[in-house]
C-alpha cells in the first residue's frame, strides 16, 4: 500500500459489509439473497490491475465474510472490462479478466478470510488515461452485475527537478501537473519517502530504511493554482525534521550504536477518483455506522470501483541540507558519503 487511500479503500469496503449485516434472522442460503461483492480500482501507472469480487448475503455478511466457501464463487465469474474511447468513438475494447491466486496471512482480528489463497481478478492490458471503463460481471444465475468508472489522468511532476532542500525555514512547495489538465483527479495525495542506509555495530553491510512523510493532500479545485496552470503543496522544512524526530528506528538508536548516510528522496503524487472520494466524504458525515448513509457505485451488487494514478520522482537532498542532517542533528548519526 502505498498510501492512506489504500488503506481507506478497505476500511470502506470493509464498511460496506458491515452496512450489509444490519438485518438478522434471515435463512442466509435463502434463493435470491446473495449479493456480489467488487471493490478495487483502475490505475493507470500499472502494468496489472486487479479486481476483488466475492458474494454475501443479506442479513450475515459480518458473520460469513471470514468463511472461505460462503464468502467465494465455487465458479470462475465472467468478467469483462469493456473500454470505450472519446477520441475513437467506434472501437470498444473488451477484455476478459482472468483469475489468480495470492496467499493472505492467517489474522484472526481480520474480518476477512485468511489463512490461505485469496482469489483476484485481473488483466494486465494497459489501461488509458481519461477513458471510460465499464465493468460486466455475469453469475451463473443470469444476473448482470455492471460498474462504470473513468480513468483519471496521470500526473508530472515539475518541482523539485533535480534536488529537494530541507535547509531553509521558508515556505517550500512540491508541484505537478496532470497530463489532461481539464480532467483533474477528485483528490491528491503527495507523499514523501526518505530513504537512507544503516551500518550497525560489528557488521560489515548496511541496512536500508525508508521513512514516510505525508506532506500535503486536498481536492482537485483545492490545490489547483489557475496563473500558473499546475498543482502545489507546501510544506515546511521543520515539519520534515520533525517527522525524523519522531521516527522509531531514528529516536532508539544513538550514532554510538549506528551509522546513517543518505540515499535520496522520493515524491509520489496519488490521484484518486470521484468514487472513493465520494465515499469516504458520505463516511465521514455519520457520527456512527448507523448513521452513515450507503454508497456503491456498483449497479445490481455492492462495493467500490474507482480509479487512481500514481506519478513519482526521486531526487538527491541538496548538500546544504545533508551538511544540516551531519551538523545540526549529531545524535541522529548521520555522515556524509564522498560526492556528498
Amino acid at each position: 500500500m502505498r498510501n492512506k487511500f489504500l488503506n481507506l479503500l478497505t476500511i470502506a469496503l470493509l464498511s460496506l459489509v458491515l452496512l450489509n449485516s444490519c438485518e438478522t434472522d434471515v435463512n442466509i442460503y435463502a434463493e435470491g439473497d446473495e449479493t456480489t461483492i467488487v471493490y478495487g480500482y483502475l490505475d493507470v501507472d500499472a502494468d496489472t490491475n486487479y479486481l476483488k469480487i466475492t458474494k454475501s448475503f443479506i442479513g450475515n455478511a459480518l458473520e460469513l465474510a471470514p468463511d472461505y466457501s460462503a464468502s467465494n464463487y465455487d465458479y470462475k465469474l465472467m468478467v469483462k472490462l469493456i473500454g470505450k474511447f472519446a477520441d475513437m468513438p467506434d472501437v470498444i475494447s473488451t477484455e476478459i479478466l482472468d483469475t489468480t491466486s495470492v496467499y493472505k496471512p492467517y489474522d484472526p482480528t481480520g474480518i476477512f478470510y485468511s489463512g490461505r489463497d485469496q482469489v483476484l481478478y485481473y488483466t494486465t492490458k494497459k489501461l488509458l488515461e481519461n477513458t471510460n471503463y465499464k465493468l460486466v460481471i455475469e453469475r451463473n444465475d443470469g444476473e448482470i452485475i455492471t460498474s462504470d468508472v473513468r480513468t483519471i489522468s496521470g500526473s508530472t511532476i515539475r518541482t523539485p527537478m533535480y534536488s529537494i532542500s530541507f535547509e531553509s525555514q521558508s515556505t517550500n512547495y512540491v508541484k505537478w501537473v496532470p497530463h489532461k489538465i481539464t480532467e483533474r483527479a477528485a483528490y491528491y495525495e503527495v507523499t514523501g519517502y526518505f530513504h537512507y542506509k544503516q551500518l550497525n555495530p560489528g557488521e560489515t553491510d548496511t541496512v536500508s530504511y525508508t521513512l514516510k512523510w505525508p506532506m500535503g493532500s486536498g481536492t482537485g479545485d483545492e490545490l489547483w493554482n489557475s496563473a500558473n496552470k499546475e498543482m502545489s503543496v507546501n510544506y515546511t522544512p521543520n515539519a520534515f525534521y520533525s517527522r525524523l524526530a519522531s521516527d522509531k528506528n531514528i529516536m532508539y538508536n544513538s550514532p554510538s550504536y549506528v551509522k546513517r548516510f543518505v540515499v535520496g528522496y522520493e515524491i509520489v503524487v496519488t490521484a484518486t477518483g470521484e468514487e472513493l472520494y465520494n465515499y469516504i466524504l458520505i463516511q465521514n458525515s455519520g457520527s456512527a455506522i448507523q448513521d452513515t448513509p450507503e454508497y456503491t457505485n456498483i449497479d445490481n451488487g455492492m462495493g467500490i470501483l474507482s480509479s487512481r494514478s500514481v506519478g513519482n520522482r526521486i531526487v538527491p537532498l541538496s548538500g546544504k541540507t545533508i551538511n544540516k542532517l551531519v551538523d545540526d542533528y549529531p545524535q541522529w548519526g548521520f555522515e556524509k558519503l564522498p560526492g556528498q
